[in-house]
């Protein structure tokens, strides 16, 4: 991991996504969709699946979830409302921070970074979830699925999120978890940092890496 430094000492911004790079959410996006199948009353999806696709905007993801116990695509439009019910009730019970990453952005703040979340969560529970982690104060710019007109791996957001920072593409990183992350950063010219422990798949990284990590202790160590 020290071979990140030289990388982010470059850097004027660093640009995070959310869902599997700073949060383990993965809980409460099964309990709602598990919650609003039940509602549905159709079978559950058992906890032995990997939930295929936790990088896309919600419809793709719930719908990705939900074929896994066939449920018909037709119905998707009267399913969704259920769940953003009960992902709202829920508010981020079950999810957390990896470890490290509080340390992480105190020492990014210290060092007078400019940091920001590009996200393929809706805006509104994004914000949510980065009040209830307590990290909400560190971000200057959080951009959501539905922020701009398209979700990642369009370069739309990270470009909306790099304009609001007044930073240039080749003075930021953005640091994720998935192949949609790397995909964005490639479109728009930035570096791309890997977290490894995320929701990606092996199969899925044949991306541009400029770096990659498995735990966030040391990520800046010099």
């Amino acid at each position: 991991m020290n071979h990140l430094a030289p990388l982010l000492l470059t850097k004027d911004a660093i640009v995070f996504d959310l869902d599997g790079t700073l949060l383990h959410t993965e809980p409460d996006i099964r309990m709602a969709i598990n919650a609003a199948l039940a509602e549905y009353g159709h079978r559950t999806i058992d906890p032995s699946l990997e939930l295929p696709n936790l990088h896309g905007p919600s419809r793709e993801l719930i719908g990705s979830a939900v074929a896994l116990v066939d449920f018909p695509q037709e119905d998707l439009d009267t399913l969704i409302p259920h769940f953003q019910r009960h992902y709202k009730q829920q508010a981020h019970a079950h999810s957390h921070l990896y470890p490290g990453v509080r340390e992480l952005l105190e020492h990014l703040r210290d060092r007078d970074y400019k940091l920001a979340i590009c996200t393929n969560k809706v805006e509104v529970n994004a914000r949510h979830a980065l009040q209830k982690t307590g990290i909400i104060d560190f971000f200057q710019v959080i951009t959501g699925s539905d922020t701009t007109a398209f979700p990642k791996p369009h370069p739309l957001p990270l470009s909306h999120t790099l304009k609001e920072l007044d930073v240039v593409h080749e003075k930021a990183v953005l640091i994720g978890d998935t192949h949609v992350d790397g995909r964005c950063a490639a479109r728009c010219n930035v570096d791309f940092i890997l977290h490894q422990n995320g929701y990606g798949r092996p199969h899925e990284a044949e991306i541009r890496i400029a770096g990659q990590f498995k735990t966030y202790g040391g990520v800046f160590a010099e």
